[in-house]
C-alpha cells in the first residue's frame, strides 16, 4: 500500500471546499424545508444549491487529482528516485 503525502496547502484547500460545501448544503435544506419563500430566499437557495453542486465537484476533483498516484506503476515509480 502507498502513502501519500498531503500537503498543508492541499489540506487547507480541502477542508475549506468541504466546509463551504457543508455550509452551503445546509443552508439549501434548511431553505427547502420552508414553506413559502420570498423571492430573495429563493435566489438564495438556488445560490446555496450551486454552490453545493459545485463543491461536491471540487472535493471529488481534488481526490482525484491525489488518486492518480495509486494506478502509476512500480517501474515509473522507481525512474523518478
Amino acid at each position: 500500500m502507498k502513502n501519500f503525502n498531503f500537503t498543508p496547502a492541499f489540506q487547507q484547500v480541502f477542508f475549506t471546499v468541504v466546509c463551504f460545501t457543508l455550509l452551503s448544503g445546509g443552508a439549501s435544506f434548511w431553505l427547502a424545508a420552508k414553506d413559502n419563500l420570498s423571492p430573495q430566499q429563493i435566489r438564495v437557495f438556488e445560490n446555496c444549491n450551486t454552490t453545493w453542486n459545485m463543491g461536491i465537484g471540487a472535493i471529488f476533483g481534488l481526490l482525484g487529482s491525489k488518486a492518480t498516484d495509486l494506478f502509476q506503476s512500480d517501474d515509473q515509480e522507481e525512474e523518478k528516485k
